[in-house]
């Protein structure tokens, strides 16, 4: 998929089923529940819409002359006629229609009334009333727009972005995965339930259009080829006494005989015609209108056009309302829209669901505007910000070894180490080394950030706590790994704790808050280690270790040489992993000559990606517009940390604990690469 039509497409997705979507779920719930009226009907409404069957019936004539009487201010419109088998032993009544859309419902044996009724009245009614949406003026407006919409962005739009890559992936795509569990079963469902539900979703939507839509109603009739239908035609005698009902309605027998319902409009002009439609015992589904047009006064047959002899658009017309009815196909038609309706909540609350997901998972890392109230400079080429909320409020609480995130303006993010004390809560103090292979973030802070300017930081984060149970703590720091030591140490220092601290960098110029820690009541227990100093003061890692007690707590931080070095040492002399904790600032991606391709999926949307040898996921991702928050790209910060729910990441990043590890749940796409041929990942 194109990466850019991805980037706009998919936020509108979302938006539209956020939207929309819930009025089309209304639409859908309410379809659902009226699909079946045509056989619901009479068993819910029994007393009023039939009766026991007769051989002799009233005339119209007397029919028509009742409901005049039961309501004689009202209008009549038209009168519906429905004919039974023959060998039923009850009969549809005859039902009556005033133009103001209320019925009154006949004994066709009899002439009695039965009962009125508007034609939204009732429990089925009520919900063809909420379906089309006719509680309100122009409802047609919003059904229409609605289902136009939500088959162009949420359908096919959905589909364009599911569609994977191959015919293999196609495979897999098409199933469900039952192993999958919470947030990532709710994906696939989503996925899964729209795909099979999207195609008969498509055509209910497009086929209730012309209900909605004068213009797509005569565009069916022009792809057909056909003329649109003209006015129907007047009689030609006005003046003239008119002709009966029942008189007329022999008539259309004799010309349709033993219809199976038919529709007679009451004429209500001089010049107007008696129109109707009728629908032959043999019609092919249930809206197969036979037209017929009589003269209101002497019965002679102004336009008569069979469904057999109507034009193509006529018939797409008249199929595509039925099929929207559920009323072509039978029974296993209407359970593959009962099917498509229900799908509809399904896949309106596992959207839903997803999306709101996705916002809570945003807001777990809100951000803070904070103003920079000093910048100093520590030693060669580190310097330090103090920040201070911009509205001049306690900032979030931190605990010793945090870090936050620096949103910078040119886009990049970048985690830097707080140096302060914990106990500080107007300020966080960050310190920042400028990399001569900056990749824009030291160099920024260095050159662009100046007192006075206003910054964008996450909460403070911490995966380099100290251990609170510890009973003594041995502090390593190498270089600019200093800025969590230094906070562990005055943490430590404030509560009393046992520990020393030992500071290793190249040059004393070099070394970053040396007369603060020279200064501190700590002081006697820090050691510093200058490389280019007597030999004698050097640390002397393994006699460090070897000679520590053995329930001290190590803290290392520092370049990547400089920490493997303290750890490896320290394991080779049997400290046990629980008492080792680091944190890094940099590493090299490990890149192998056995590294093959792979593919990750996406559990959102299902789409496959593959990855080949020579790239990263994370390049990958970017590639197809898939926003994932990065900063080292080394596998270091945990930025782009995502979560795994299918398959066996190759772990070669510096964040992940060892036991995150072996749960397998975590992925840095930035450096990790794949054990097995595919992952899922939770995006």
């Amino acid at each position: 998929m194109d990466a850019t039509i991805r980037k706009y497409l998919l936020p509108l997705h979302r938006w539209i089923g956020c939207t929309i979507g819930l009025v089309i779920a209304l639409m859908a719930a309410t379809g659902a529940s009226i699909l079946y009226r045509p056989q619901l009907e009479p068993v819910l409404n029994r007393q009023l819409l039939t009766v026991p069957a007769c051989i002799n019936r009233v005339t119209l004539d007397v029919l028509t002359a009742t409901a005049v009487a039961a309501r004689p201010d009202a209008t009549l419109d038209y009168i519906r006629l429905a004919v039974g088998d023959d060998t039923d032993t009850h009969m549809p009544a005859v039902a009556i229609r005033y133009t103001d859309q209320s019925f009154i419902y006949l004994d066709p044996c009899t002439g009695a009334v039965l009962g009125q009724r508007h034609r939204y009245g009732g429990l089925l009614g009520t919900l063809e009333q909420i379906h089309r949406f006719r509680f309100i003026d122009h409802g047609n407006l919003i059904t229409g727009t609605s289902a136009l919409v939500f088959v162009l962005v949420s359908i096919l739009g959905g589909l364009y972005m599911w569609w994977p890559a191959s015919s293999r992936s196609l495979k897999r795509a098409v199933r469900f995965n039952r192993r999958l569990v919470g947030q990532a079963r709710t994906a696939a469902l989503h996925k899964t339930v729209g795909l099979y539900a999207s195609f008969i979703l498509a055509a209910s939507a497009l086929s209730g259009l012309p209900l909605a839509f004068d213009w797509y109603k005569h565009g069916l009739y022009l792809i057909a080829g056909s003329p649109v239908p003209a006015s129907p035609p007047k009689s030609r005698h006005a003046g003239m006494t008119r002709l009966p009902m029942e008189t007329i309605w022999q008539r259309a027998q004799e010309l349709v005989p033993m219809p199976r319902e038919a529709l007679l409009h009451y004429p209500h002009k001089p010049g107007d015609a008696v129109d109707m439609y009728l629908i032959a015992h043999d019609a092919p589904h249930a809206n197969a209108r036979t037209m017929l047009h009589l003269d209101a006064y002497t019965g002679k047959v102004l336009a008569f056009v069979p469904y057999a002899a109507s034009s193509s658009g006529h018939k797409l017309y008249f199929w595509l309302l039925s099929w929207h009815t559920g009323r072509v196909g039978g029974v296993p038609a209407q359970f593959l829209m009962l099917m498509a309706a229900l799908s509809v909540p399904v896949l309106a609350y596992t959207g839903i669901a997803g999306y709101l997901r996705r916002r809570r998972r945003a807001a777990m890392s809100p951000r803070l505007m904070v103003k920079v109230t000093a910048k100093r400079v520590e030693a060669q080429g580190i310097c330090s910000f103090e920040l201070s909320d911009a509205r001049g409020r306690p900032l979030p609480p931190f605990t010793a070894g945090a870090h936050i995130d620096v949103y910078l303006r040119d886009g990049s993010l970048r985690q830097y180490s707080l140096c302060n004390n914990p106990r500080d809560t107007h300020r966080y103090l960050i310190c920042v080394q400028r990399e001569p292979k900056s990749r824009g973030g030291s160099r920024t802070l260095h050159d662009d950030v100046q007192q006075g300017h206003i910054l964008e930081i996450g909460f403070p984060k911490n995966r380099f706590e100290v251990d609170a149970q510890a009973r003594r703590s041995l502090l390593i720091a190498g270089g600019i790994g200093v800025a969590p030591i230094l906070s562990m140490a005055e943490y430590l220092a404030g509560i009393g704790a046992e520990f020393t601290m030992h500071y290793c960098t190249r040059t004393k110029p070099r070394t970053a808050f040396i007369d603060r820690i020279r200064n501190a009541s700590y002081a006697n227990r820090v050691s510093f280690h200058f490389s280019d100093g007597p030999a004698e003061q050097l640390m002397d890692t393994a006699a460090l270790l070897r000679n520590t007690p053995p329930d001290t707590h190590l803290y290392v931080c520092g370049p990547t040489g400089f920490m493997t070095v303290v750890i490896d040492i320290a394991k080779n002399l049997g400290w046990p992993d629980r008492q080792l904790h680091k944190e890094y600032f940099s590493a090299e991606v490990m890149k192998s000559d056995k590294d093959t391709s792979f593919e990750i999926k996406l559990a959102s949307t299902g789409k496959v990606l593959q990855v080949a040898k020579d790239k990263t996921a994370l390049q990958v991702l970017s590639e197809c517009g898939i926003d994932v928050p990065r900063s080292c790209e080394k596998g270091v910060c945990g930025t782009c940390v995502t979560r795994v729910l299918e398959g066996e990441p190759d772990h070669r990043d510096m964040f992940l604990t060892e036991e995150e590890r072996k749960q397998n749940g975590l992925f840095t796409p930035c450096c990790s690469r794949a054990r097995s041929s595919m992952l899922v990942l939770d995006i």
